[in-house]
């Protein structure tokens, strides 16, 4: 024992850490990029596992890591006025407008050709054209998408 105890606690809790664990350092621009990013950047927002489907691999979790670590999603609650905090926030919170350039290519893709399809059957009504867009986006869309996770 050479007084290292606190040092190696630390090491062993964030053995199963993923870069959005560390959001009081994180840039704005880094967590967007981590967001949007691979699978292991959006595992263990809210829950310890993926709210989005896996691609390509599942999160590794070493055998020394503790049974729990706070995941990022409760790590930006507890710090909810940094950048980091409210963007991954967000990510973890259903589709919207709002937060389409927090997900993944793939996902933002699809919403992408939704949208499209909404405005292409919007353009044929020729009278209610905003309002339906408007209850296309707000309700058809975020439903398609919230099933597609």
């Amino acid at each position: 024992d050479h007084g290292h105890d606190e040092v190696v606690r630390w090491l062993e809790a964030s053995a199963s850490y993923s870069p959005l664990h560390h959001v009081q350092v994180l840039t704005e621009r880094r967590t967007v990029e981590l967001l949007r990013g691979d699978a292991c950047a959006s595992y263990n927002l809210r829950s310890g596992r993926s709210i989005r489907p896996m691609r390509p691999r599942a999160p590794f979790r070493p055998p020394c890591a503790p049974p729990r670590t706070e995941t990022p999603y409760e790590l930006a609650l507890a710090w909810p006025n940094l950048p980091a905090s409210q963007l991954i926030l967000a990510a973890a919170s259903p589709w919207s407008p709002a937060s389409h350039r927090l997900w993944e290519p793939w996902y933002r893709e699809r919403a992408t050709v939704l949208c499209t399809i909404g405005y292409k059957l919007a353009y044929r009504l020729k009278r209610e054209e905003h309002s339906f867009v408007d209850v296309w986006v707000s309700h058809v869309l975020a439903k398609a998408m919230a099933e597609s996770v």
